[in-house]
């Protein structure tokens, strides 16, 4: 049984242009993520065959690809097979430092972040898209030997160099982030993303599909129940499926570091810049997965290499005359090898968001992130688009004048508007 399924689902993957017309059930909220040096929870047969992971059922299939990653200590990518399509699992990581200022360790730790979530969304393009490579390969040899009547003497040398450069160039969209895990031991984080059938359909479809008619107040109370159940990712973006009416919920993700101060004002106004920052970054990535962005990646390395081996030196190295030289008294032998590498990775995220995304923003428990949500629903698009059009038309007022220093001040309000539990 488990053989045929293989066969099956590879004759599919090869069939691309089937994807649109696979089942949708594959739901993300069911997945748990697996933890390197823990045993994957599985419910059904697989098998792993040439980086693809083929099972009966999507959450097995996903499991086992996310646990196959983390027992790699590289960063990769995985093909999930099943009946209903075909996904990509991507991973990336990178590390932090630790200082004795602590927003320098919180800024090192968020840029690790974000170096993992570049180089996963790195490996989703490359899997679709390919890689161009380019590599020079140069080996010089070369030798200088002396014969006279009574001695034989000479010097030989091979050197190499080596150049290679790899791109990727490609737009995404419809990813969403998986998983993100922060080993505090190794002082390395991992961001894990997926694309998959549903996730690239149900964003494609939904945009704009005003026909659903989800209360406004019901999006944002599944989007904070959702956020409590699980994790708040520090960027990326997740997909959601209303409980009772069904509508899609796209959700972007935003973070900033909340940097310390002991001035009063400053913290106040560094508290105000990184809300800023989070709310801005939340809807980049709610406008990258919705509507694609450019990733692009270029490394590139240099090696060179010299072997020697001596047993004379010319008086004159210019004139280079044979017969004045001097002999050494022992071989002299060097090896010397210098290599070179560099990655440059990089995304371009252009274009307007539809009306009517809500923003909902939160301050970690111990006070130094600040992480906002950019959420996304059909019916919050059109609730928007319908107060504009029955907006009234504004009168013209005078701009000028009306200051008045000792005019009444009465307080606004002032105090907890929302229990925490709430929240």
């Amino acid at each position: 049984m488990k053989h045929s399924l293989i066969a099956v689902v590879i004759s599919s993957v090869m069939g691309l242009s089937s994807a649109a017309t696979m089942a949708q059930d594959f739901d993300l909220t069911d997945m748990m993520p697996a933890r390197p040096g823990q045993a994957a929870p599985t419910s059904g047969d697989y098998e792993v065959k040439d980086n693809v992971v083929v099972a009966n059922d999507e959450a097995t299939a996903v499991t086992v690809a996310h646990q196959n990653l983390m027992e790699n200590t590289q960063d990769g990518v995985m093909t999930i097979a099943v009946g209903s399509g075909i996904g990509v699992l991507s991973t990336g990581s990178a590390s932090y430092q630790l200082f004795d200022n602590p927003n320098a360790s919180l800024l090192s730790k968020r840029a690790a972040y974000n170096q993992a979530f570049l180089v996963a969304k790195k490996g989703l393009v490359e899997h679709q898209k390919g890689v161009n490579v380019v590599c020079s390969n140069l080996v010089s040899m070369s030798m200088d030997f002396i014969d006279s009547g009574t001695d034989g003497m000479g010097n030989e040398s091979v050197s190499s160099e080596e150049a290679c450069s790899e791109s990727v160039n490609g737009s995404v969209a419809g990813y969403v982030t998986y998983d993100v895990f922060d080993d505090v031991d190794t002082k390395r984080v991992r961001v894990s993303v997926i694309s998959t059938p549903k996730t690239r359909s149900i964003i494609r479809d939904n945009v704009g599909a005003l026909n659903v008619v989800t209360d406004p107040n019901e999006v944002f109370k599944q989007v904070v129940s959702d956020i409590q159940d699980g994790v708040m990712p520090p960027m990326g973006a997740k997909v959601l499926t209303h409980a009772n009416t069904g509508e899609v919920i796209v959700m972007g993700f935003g973070s900033s570091i909340i940097r310390q101060n002991s001035n009063p004002r400053l913290a106040s106004r560094l508290a105000d810049a990184a809300l800023r920052q989070s709310q801005t970054r939340a809807r980049a990535a709610l406008l990258s997965t919705m509507q694609g962005e450019e990733v692009y990646w270029r490394g590139s390395f240099d090696e060179s290499q010299v072997e020697s081996t001596e047993q004379f030196t010319y008086d004159d190295p210019v004139l280079a005359d044979p017969e004045n030289v001097t002999r050494l008294e022992q071989d002299k032998v060097t090896f010397l090898n210098q290599m070179q590498q560099s990655d440059d990775y990089g995304t371009l995220t252009k274009g307007q968001l539809p009306p009517g995304v809500g923003l909902r923003s939160f301050v970690s428990e111990d006070g130094f992130w600040q992480y906002t949500v950019a959420v996304y629903a059909p019916s919050l698009e059109a609730t928007a688009r319908q107060n504009a059009t029955n907006a009234p038309g504004q009168g013209k007022s005078n701009a000028r004048g009306g200051l008045n220093e000792r005019a009444k001040n009465s307080q606004g309000a002032s105090g907890k508007v929302s229990d925490e539990d709430n929240l």
